[in-house]
Protein backbone atom coordinates (compact mmCIF):
# COMPACT_ATOMS: atom_id res chain seq x y z
CA UNK A 1 0.00 0.00 0.00
CA UNK A 2 1.31 3.30 -1.50
CA UNK A 3 2.23 5.92 1.54
CA UNK A 4 0.00 9.30 1.40
CA UNK A 5 2.85 12.45 1.04
CA UNK A 6 1.61 15.42 2.80
CA UNK A 7 1.70 18.05 1.17
CA UNK A 8 2.81 21.77 2.02
CA UNK A 9 0.10 24.71 2.42
CA UNK A 10 0.98 28.27 1.17
CA UNK A 11 2.10 29.22 4.34
CA UNK A 12 4.93 26.63 4.43
CA UNK A 13 3.43 24.28 7.18
CA UNK A 14 2.82 20.78 6.66
CA UNK A 15 -0.42 19.35 7.15
CA UNK A 16 -2.02 15.66 7.24
CA UNK A 17 -4.60 15.24 4.48
CA UNK A 18 -5.94 12.28 6.09
CA UNK A 19 -6.35 14.46 9.53
CA UNK A 20 -9.98 17.30 8.86
CA UNK A 21 -8.66 19.65 12.01
CA UNK A 22 -5.44 19.50 13.87
CA UNK A 23 -4.88 21.30 17.43
CA UNK A 24 -1.04 20.93 17.55
CA UNK A 25 1.07 23.60 16.92
CA UNK A 26 2.32 23.97 13.39
CA UNK A 27 5.50 23.20 12.70
CA UNK A 28 7.93 26.49 11.12
CA UNK A 29 9.80 25.62 8.18
CA UNK A 30 13.15 27.14 6.92
CA UNK A 31 11.44 29.49 4.81
CA UNK A 32 9.21 30.87 7.97
CA UNK A 33 12.14 31.02 10.37
CA UNK A 34 14.15 33.48 8.12
CA UNK A 35 11.05 35.86 7.68
CA UNK A 36 10.55 36.00 11.22
CA UNK A 37 14.49 36.80 11.57
CA UNK A 38 13.75 39.15 9.43
CA UNK A 39 10.81 40.88 11.30
CA UNK A 40 13.15 40.77 14.48
CA UNK A 41 15.26 42.79 13.16
CA UNK A 42 13.07 46.02 12.25
CA UNK A 43 11.66 45.66 15.86
CA UNK A 44 15.12 46.12 17.09
CA UNK A 45 15.57 48.84 14.37
CA UNK A 46 12.42 50.59 15.78
CA UNK A 47 13.51 50.21 19.55
CA UNK A 48 16.72 51.76 19.05
CA UNK A 49 15.39 54.39 17.04
CA UNK A 50 13.07 55.65 19.71
CA UNK A 51 15.45 55.18 22.65
CA UNK A 52 17.63 57.74 20.44
CA UNK A 53 14.63 59.74 19.92
CA UNK A 54 14.19 59.67 23.54
CA UNK A 55 17.76 60.44 24.52
CA UNK A 56 17.49 63.48 22.23
CA UNK A 57 14.83 64.67 24.32
CA UNK A 58 16.32 64.36 27.46
CA UNK A 59 19.28 66.50 26.38
CA UNK A 60 16.86 69.20 24.65
CA UNK A 61 15.22 69.69 28.09
CA UNK A 62 17.97 69.67 29.89
CA UNK A 63 19.29 72.95 27.89
CA UNK A 64 16.05 74.39 29.47
CA UNK A 65 16.22 76.37 32.55
CA UNK A 66 13.92 75.23 35.72
CA UNK A 67 14.73 78.40 37.74
CA UNK A 68 12.83 82.37 36.82
CA UNK A 69 15.53 84.23 35.12
CA UNK A 70 14.46 87.54 37.15
CA UNK A 71 14.37 87.50 40.86
CA UNK A 72 13.32 89.81 43.95
CA UNK A 73 15.98 92.40 44.78
CA UNK A 74 16.70 94.42 48.34
CA UNK A 75 18.95 97.25 48.20
CA UNK A 76 20.06 98.66 50.84
CA UNK A 77 22.09 101.96 50.96
CA UNK A 78 22.30 105.22 48.44
CA UNK A 79 22.47 105.01 44.70
CA UNK A 80 25.86 105.45 42.87
CA UNK A 81 25.72 108.24 40.72
CA UNK A 82 25.00 107.23 36.81
CA UNK A 83 28.20 105.74 34.85
CA UNK A 84 29.65 109.50 33.43
CA UNK A 85 29.66 109.87 30.11
CA UNK A 86 32.82 110.93 27.59
CA UNK A 87 35.53 109.30 30.08
CA UNK A 88 36.36 106.54 28.27
CA UNK A 89 36.11 102.64 28.62
CA UNK A 90 37.40 102.79 32.65
CA UNK A 91 37.00 105.24 34.82
CA UNK A 92 39.32 107.14 37.94
CA UNK A 93 38.89 109.40 40.76
CA UNK A 94 39.68 112.33 38.27
CA UNK A 95 36.19 111.39 36.04
CA UNK A 96 34.35 109.29 38.53
CA UNK A 97 32.29 110.90 41.51
CA UNK A 98 31.13 107.46 42.72
CA UNK A 99 35.01 106.21 43.21
CA UNK A 100 35.32 106.06 47.26
CA UNK A 101 31.78 105.93 47.56
CA UNK A 102 30.23 103.19 49.43
CA UNK A 103 28.07 100.99 47.23
CA UNK A 104 24.51 99.39 48.48
CA UNK A 105 24.01 96.44 49.49
CA UNK A 106 22.44 93.67 47.46
CA UNK A 107 20.51 90.54 48.24
CA UNK A 108 19.10 88.25 45.65
CA UNK A 109 18.64 85.00 44.27
CA UNK A 110 21.00 83.14 41.74
CA UNK A 111 19.94 80.60 39.48
CA UNK A 112 19.49 77.85 42.11
CA UNK A 113 16.97 79.87 44.20
CA UNK A 114 20.18 80.10 47.25
CA UNK A 115 21.20 83.90 48.42
CA UNK A 116 23.79 86.34 47.04
CA UNK A 117 24.78 88.43 49.07
CA UNK A 118 27.36 91.44 47.81
CA UNK A 119 28.46 93.84 50.69
CA UNK A 120 31.27 94.64 53.21
CA UNK A 121 32.46 91.70 53.99
CA UNK A 122 36.31 91.90 53.05
CA UNK A 123 36.44 90.52 49.83
CA UNK A 124 37.31 92.69 46.89
CA UNK A 125 34.65 91.83 44.08
CA UNK A 126 33.98 92.65 40.07
CA UNK A 127 30.22 93.22 39.82
CA UNK A 128 29.40 92.39 36.00
CA UNK A 129 25.88 93.51 35.04
CA UNK A 130 25.22 91.46 32.23
CA UNK A 131 22.11 91.53 29.38
CA UNK A 132 21.80 88.70 27.62
CA UNK A 133 20.95 90.16 23.92
CA UNK A 134 23.78 92.24 24.26
CA UNK A 135 26.56 91.34 21.77
CA UNK A 136 29.32 93.00 23.57
CA UNK A 137 28.60 91.03 26.75
CA UNK A 138 28.10 88.27 24.53
CA UNK A 139 31.69 88.86 23.80
CA UNK A 140 33.07 89.61 27.61
CA UNK A 141 31.75 86.89 29.07
CA UNK A 142 34.05 84.18 27.67
CA UNK A 143 36.81 86.77 28.05
CA UNK A 144 36.75 86.93 31.58
CA UNK A 145 35.44 82.94 32.14
CA UNK A 146 38.65 82.80 30.35
CA UNK A 147 41.01 84.36 33.01
CA UNK A 148 39.62 82.11 35.90
CA UNK A 149 39.96 79.08 34.10
CA UNK A 150 43.61 80.60 33.32
CA UNK A 151 44.17 80.93 37.00
CA UNK A 152 44.98 84.25 36.45
CA UNK A 153 42.41 85.82 39.17
CA UNK A 154 43.90 87.23 42.09
CA UNK A 155 42.54 84.74 45.33
CA UNK A 156 40.95 87.76 46.84
CA UNK A 157 38.46 89.42 44.07
CA UNK A 158 35.34 87.03 43.60
CA UNK A 159 33.55 87.48 40.14
CA UNK A 160 29.55 88.18 40.42
CA UNK A 161 27.37 88.23 37.15
CA UNK A 162 24.54 90.24 38.01
CA UNK A 163 21.72 89.33 35.16
CA UNK A 164 19.50 92.34 34.26
CA UNK A 165 17.61 93.66 31.82
CA UNK A 166 16.08 89.88 31.05
CA UNK A 167 13.48 90.26 27.80
CA UNK A 168 12.20 86.91 26.67
CA UNK A 169 11.48 88.35 22.79
CA UNK A 170 15.24 88.82 22.84
CA UNK A 171 17.80 86.83 21.45
CA UNK A 172 20.49 84.67 23.35
CA UNK A 173 17.21 84.00 26.01
CA UNK A 174 17.61 82.70 28.92
CA UNK A 175 20.64 84.17 30.55
CA UNK A 176 20.97 80.70 33.00
CA UNK A 177 21.32 78.60 29.67
CA UNK A 178 23.59 80.99 28.13
CA UNK A 179 25.84 81.49 31.71
CA UNK A 180 25.86 77.86 31.83
CA UNK A 181 27.09 77.22 27.82
CA UNK A 182 29.83 79.66 28.21
CA UNK A 183 31.16 77.38 31.76
CA UNK A 184 30.64 80.67 33.72
CA UNK A 185 31.76 79.68 37.55
CA UNK A 186 31.65 83.23 39.38
CA UNK A 187 28.74 84.20 41.34
CA UNK A 188 25.24 85.16 39.63
CA UNK A 189 22.68 87.37 40.93
CA UNK A 190 19.43 87.74 39.28
CA UNK A 191 18.11 91.42 38.83
CA UNK A 192 14.34 92.39 39.12
CA UNK A 193 11.86 93.14 36.17
CA UNK A 194 12.92 97.06 37.01
CA UNK A 195 16.43 95.97 36.95
CA UNK A 196 16.70 98.29 39.97
CA UNK A 197 20.00 96.40 41.19
CA UNK A 198 21.54 98.03 37.65
CA UNK A 199 19.91 101.08 38.41
CA UNK A 200 21.50 101.27 41.82
CA UNK A 201 24.93 100.99 40.85
CA UNK A 202 24.46 103.63 38.17
CA UNK A 203 24.64 101.71 34.90
CA UNK A 204 23.81 103.52 31.71
CA UNK A 205 24.92 100.36 29.11
CA UNK A 206 26.27 96.88 28.75
CA UNK A 207 28.42 95.67 30.16
CA UNK A 208 29.21 97.43 32.59
CA UNK A 209 31.55 96.64 35.59
CA UNK A 210 31.58 97.85 39.63
CA UNK A 211 35.08 96.96 41.02
CA UNK A 212 34.90 96.99 44.53
CA UNK A 213 37.28 96.66 47.85
CA UNK A 214 36.21 94.66 51.24
CA UNK A 215 34.59 97.51 52.34
CA UNK A 216 32.17 97.81 48.91
CA UNK A 217 33.68 100.97 48.40
CA UNK A 218 34.11 101.55 44.78
CA UNK A 219 37.26 101.56 43.16
CA UNK A 220 36.86 101.90 39.16
CA UNK A 221 34.07 101.46 36.82
CA UNK A 222 33.90 100.48 33.21
CA UNK A 223 31.97 100.19 30.45
CA UNK A 224 32.12 98.30 27.34
CA UNK A 225 33.87 95.46 26.20
CA UNK A 226 37.40 95.15 27.58
CA UNK A 227 40.65 93.82 26.16
CA UNK A 228 41.81 90.35 28.68
CA UNK A 229 45.03 91.87 29.58
CA UNK A 230 42.89 95.38 30.68
CA UNK A 231 40.25 93.41 32.81
CA UNK A 232 43.57 91.14 34.46
CA UNK A 233 45.02 95.05 35.18
CA UNK A 234 42.20 96.01 37.07
CA UNK A 235 41.46 92.59 38.92
CA UNK A 236 45.75 92.89 40.03
CA UNK A 237 45.29 96.48 40.79
CA UNK A 238 41.87 95.71 43.31
CA UNK A 239 43.53 92.78 45.08
CA UNK A 240 46.47 94.62 45.43
CA UNK A 241 44.70 97.48 46.88
CA UNK A 242 46.40 99.89 44.19
CA UNK A 243 44.65 102.82 42.20
CA UNK A 244 43.19 101.61 39.21
CA UNK A 245 44.30 103.77 35.86
CA UNK A 246 41.82 105.21 34.06
CA UNK A 247 41.62 103.95 29.97
CA UNK A 248 40.27 106.66 28.28
CA UNK A 249 39.87 104.69 24.88
CA UNK A 250 35.69 104.69 24.40
CA UNK A 251 34.53 100.70 23.46
CA UNK A 252 31.40 100.08 22.04
CA UNK A 253 28.52 99.61 24.35
CA UNK A 254 25.09 98.89 24.34
CA UNK A 255 22.96 101.66 25.79
CA UNK A 256 19.69 100.77 27.22
CA UNK A 257 17.90 103.97 26.06
CA UNK A 258 18.14 103.03 22.42
CA UNK A 259 15.90 102.06 19.70
CA UNK A 260 14.61 98.69 19.74
CA UNK A 261 15.73 98.22 16.19
CA UNK A 262 19.70 98.35 17.46
CA UNK A 263 20.36 94.77 18.15
CA UNK A 264 23.03 95.55 20.87
CA UNK A 265 20.33 97.24 22.51
CA UNK A 266 17.52 97.64 25.86
CA UNK A 267 13.96 97.47 23.43
CA UNK A 268 12.73 100.24 26.40
CA UNK A 269 14.62 102.42 28.60
CA UNK A 270 15.73 101.24 32.45
CA UNK A 271 13.09 102.00 34.88
CA UNK A 272 14.07 104.20 37.51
Amino acid sequence: MASTQSPKNKQGFTTNVNQKKSNAAPTISADDSSGRGFTMAIIALVVVGLGAIAFLATQRESDVPDGEQIGAVEISGPALAQYPQGVGSVTSAQTDDAIGVTAPTLTGLNFDEAEVKIEADGRNKALYFLAHWCPNCQDEVPQVQGLIDAGTKPDDVDVYAIVTSVDPGRGNFPPETWLKREGWTGEILRDDDFNRAFNAYGGTGFPYVVYLDGDNTVVARSSGTLESVVTQSIWDNLSAGALVEADTTETDVSDPDAPAEDSETEEDPVEE
